[in-house]
């Protein structure tokens, strides 16, 4: 699934070989780095799971080249190190009235379970309150506990509306605007 697998070995850890999350930034998501994080999603019920809506099967280059045009989306590229291969993805939406929505969230499918999803929203949730917002919001599929509770570790609470189209919404506030 991944282009270079021995990319993944020279990447930062500690002498057990573990990945240290605190290697990881985020980086403008660019047109390079489509072909590796596209195929972290191997058929549509796996695209749905990470994006929900937001992107359709079979994703192409198409769609992510309309994501860096859209002047309210802001994309990244999460990078362990000096290593420019994408170990994860991560977008936000701004609306109106000081809200931002994290729509898309993903890591390499190797290195899942090392906490580099918890990091990458550390950083977009500081990243969100660099922009002066008041509310972070997303919808994350209702059987994907891990994120559910990356993303409870962060603030993050249920809304009191629940939208079950787009799965269950979790908020966070900010303060700010």
């Amino acid at each position: 699934m991944l282009a270079n697998c021995s990319t993944w070995r020279e990447m930062p850890s500690d002498d057990e070989g573990t990945i240290d999350p605190a290697q990881l930034t985020l980086r403008p998501f660019s047109a390079s780095d489509d072909a590796e994080v596209t195929s972290w999603f191997p058929d549509a019920g796996a695209l749905r799971f990470f994006a929900g809506r937001r992107l359709t099967w079979p994703l192409d280059s198409e769609q992510w080249a309309s994501i860096r045009a859209d002047p309210a989306t802001r994309a990244w590229t999460a990078v362990l190190g000096d290593d420019p291969t994408p170990v994860g993805h991560a977008e936000m939406v701004d609306e109106p009235g000081g809200l931002v929505q994290f729509t898309l969230l993903a890591i390499a499918p190797s290195l899942r379970g090392q906490h580099l999803g918890k990091e990458v929203v550390g950083q977009m949730v500081e990243k969100a309150r660099e922009g002066g917002y008041r509310l972070v919001y997303l919808f994350v599929h209702p059987d994907n506990a891990t994120a559910i509770r990356g993303y409870r570790s962060h603030g993050f609470e249920p809304a009191e509306e629940l939208d079950s189209a787009h799965g269950l919404r979790l908020e966070l506030r900010l303060g700010g605007a």
